[in-house]
This record gives structure tokens, C-alpha cells and sequence, in this order.
């Protein structure tokens, strides 16, 4: 599920702040998410003085389940990125692509990065296990980190894919 969280951000052209919601992760298995990231409509805010629009310095994750890939657009470096991959090896182990998602600082690179995932040119790397004493742990995760959303996918479809057992 993608997650997105609250922020206020100064208007680079008037200077005024306002209050926006931006993506910490969206899910591309979704195609509206896809076409989002893919025609630079993302964490786009509009100040609301001015009209000025911009693209918003805020890193997030890009993953697609299905297509079993995650990425991130780290502008610059973000320290809730690095706990996050050490939560995800601990999770889903150290091979799995959210443990070793790519960090792409250039948004250019970043949508050519998801392209080749999409054109098979990477490969991302398998879920290994699901540690469900690590996400027990996680009970009140980091405001920052995209482990939250994750968190409450693994746990529901797992009490989904129970009572379809049943």
C-alpha cells in the first residue's frame, strides 16, 4: 500500500510555507501510481499563495509486488532509508529486493532504473522468509520510514490468506 505523509514545505518561489501530503512509498503494480512516478506527477506540490509548482526533494520508495522490484529516489542521503534496509533483511532477508533496493539520487535515472526492472534488464531479488517475530517489533515504526505500510500489507494478507484456507 503506498504511504503517504504529512509535511510543510516553504515555497521556493514566494517563500511562504504551507501544508502538503507527499509519497514516502508508492506501489507500481498499480497503474495510476506508475503513470504518476513515470510522467513526473509525484510529490509535486502547488503553493497555494503563489501557484508555483515544484518537485519536492522527499525521498520514497517505488515497489512493485508483483513484479517483485522495489527502488528508491534518495536526493540527497536519508539515514531513515538505511534503518529501513536493515529492517527489511531482518524481515525478508538480505537478498530481497526491499533489503537491496537501489538508491537513485538523479530522478531521470531513477524512472530509467524502474524501466529496466519493467523491461527485464534487472532482476530484483526473491522475498527469503518473512520474519514475524521481526515485525512484531515494529509495532510503532519510524514517522519517516516506509516499514509502517509494509507492516500492515504483510499482516492483513496474511489474516486474508487465512481465512481462505478455512
Amino acid at each position: 500500500m503506498s504511504k503517504q505523509v504529512d509535511a510543510t514545505i516553504r515555497c521556493p518561489n514566494c517563500g511562504k510555507e504551507y501544508p502538503v501530503k507527499l509519497f514516502r512509498t508508492i506501489w507500481g503494480e498499480h497503474e495510476v501510481n506508475r503513470n504518476m512516478v513515470l510522467n513526473d506527477q509525484i510529490n509535486v506540490p502547488q503553493c497555494p499563495h503563489c501557484g508555483f509548482s515544484f518537485k519536492a526533494p522527499y525521498p520514497f520508495m517505488y515497489v512493485d509486488v508483483k513484479a517483485g522490484f522495489a527502488v528508491w529516489w534518495e536526493p540527497q542521503h536519508d539515514p531513515g532509508i538505511d534503518s529501513d534496509a536493515r529492517d527489511y533483511a531482518t524481515m525478508f532477508g538480505a537478498n530481497s529486493y526491499y533489503a537491496t533496493a537501489p538508491r537513485i539520487a538523479d530522478w531521470v535515472e531513477f524512472k530509467k532504473v524502474i524501466l529496466e526492472y519493467y523491461q527485464g534488464k534487472r532482476v530484483g531479488g526473491k522475498i527469503e522468509r518473512l520474519n514475524m517475530d521481526a515485525l512484531k517489533k515494529e509495532a510503532n515504526p519510524p514517522k519517516q520510514g516506509c516499514l509502517g505500510a509494509l507492516i500492515a500489507l504483510v499482516v492483513f494478507s496474511s489474516a486474508f490468506i487465512g481465512l481462505l484456507l478455512l
